[in-house]
């Protein structure tokens, strides 16, 4: 297993060489090969998982990895974990129980290893198998200990920046992408109570079934322009290859400040100062969930004590 995450290189370093869709290129590169992996790609961690059955499938992953991510080649030799056997699937354990999050004991994990099996279809019964051991662990882990207790995601942490610095239910919140990060940014927004809400997507339809079930209005990405215009704030939780909001999108918000939360990796908001425009970044996110993460500190050992009995 090779892992790259905020913990070992950083988000900024992270977010400047992985790109949207690197996770298929990669499983697919290594299928072709006769390699048997499962990437999972998150917002702060790209981990790739393989089966080694022969004696030269280590060197093939390295030659791939290579291949297809050549922007991150040095990042892998100098700021990746590098770990197998016993210690690979430890490590994934940790991972799906919420130990290795940026939010300790957060759930959002498991959902994002399921999505990683389920788009790995040549992995093999062997990798499922240990994905799957893993994601039931973290399942038990917070059911059976404190560590999720108050735990919140990435996407409520978010909700609750922006609840800190706008009168939600006065206000517009427009939210790029229409997965799972950006489903749960509109569900917590809408419990809250927000005055407008639009979701931005690229397949609109998608958008629509969103935004259905909260109240909200789907648009195309090409109708973003006239949306930011007229928003209070704008969540992005879509990948893509370039930004999706760029400086000559805000103009001038002297007169209408507005909040940019950018949860994509790599990010998706042009970053640029500006009057009236306040950004929050992933690494922002991170020093606000430091008071939260003290106070499940102490369900770790519990947790780990699990971990090694699964």
């Amino acid at each position: 297993m090779s892992s790259l995450s905020y913990r070992s290189c950083g988000l900024s370093a992270l977010g400047g060489v992985i790109a949207h869709g690197d996770a298929t290129r990669l499983h697919e590169a290594l299928s072709i090969s006769g390699i048997e992996s499962i990437v999972l790609s998150t917002c702060n961690r790209f981990e790739v998982y393989w089966r080694a059955r022969h004696q030269d499938d280590d060197r093939v992953v390295a030659l791939t990895l290579d291949a297809v991510l050549p922007a991150a080649n040095e990042l892998w030799r100098s700021g990746a974990i590098h770990v197998s056997g016993e210690d690979a699937a430890r490590h994934l354990f940790r991972v799906c129980s919420g130990l290795e999050s940026m939010v300790l004991g957060e759930a959002e994990i498991l959902g994002q290893a399921r999505s990683a099996v389920e788009q790995s279809p040549t992995a093999g019964s062997f990798l499922r198998g240990v994905f799957t051991a893993a994601i039931r662990t973290g399942r038990s882990a917070r059911a059976t200990t404190g560590i999720a207790n108050g735990a919140m995601s990435v996407a409520s942490v978010a909700v609750r920046q922006l609840r800190d610095r706008i009168a939600m239910p006065a206000s517009s919140v427009v939210v790029l992408g229409a997965g799972e990060t950006a489903a749960k940014i509109v569900r917590q927004a809408a419990a809250i109570g927000v005055g407008s809400l639009v979701i931005a997507n690229r397949t609109v339809d998608r958008a629509g079934v969103l935004a259905s079930k909260y109240g909200g209005r789907a648009v195309a990405l090409d109708s973003l322009v006239p949306e930011i215009e007229r928003a209070d704030a704008v969540v992005c939780a879509a990948g893509a290859d370039g930004w999706m909001v760029r400086r000559e999108h805000v103009g001038d918000r002297r007169a209408k400040p507005i909040v940019f939360v950018d949860l994509a990796m790599p990010p998706g908001i042009e970053p640029f100062d500006a009057d009236g425009v306040t950004r929050i970044d992933l690494v922002a996110i991170e020093g606000a969930t430091a008071e939260y993460r003290r106070r499940r500190e102490a369900e770790i050992p519990s947790v780990e004590n699990l971990i090694s009995r699964e």
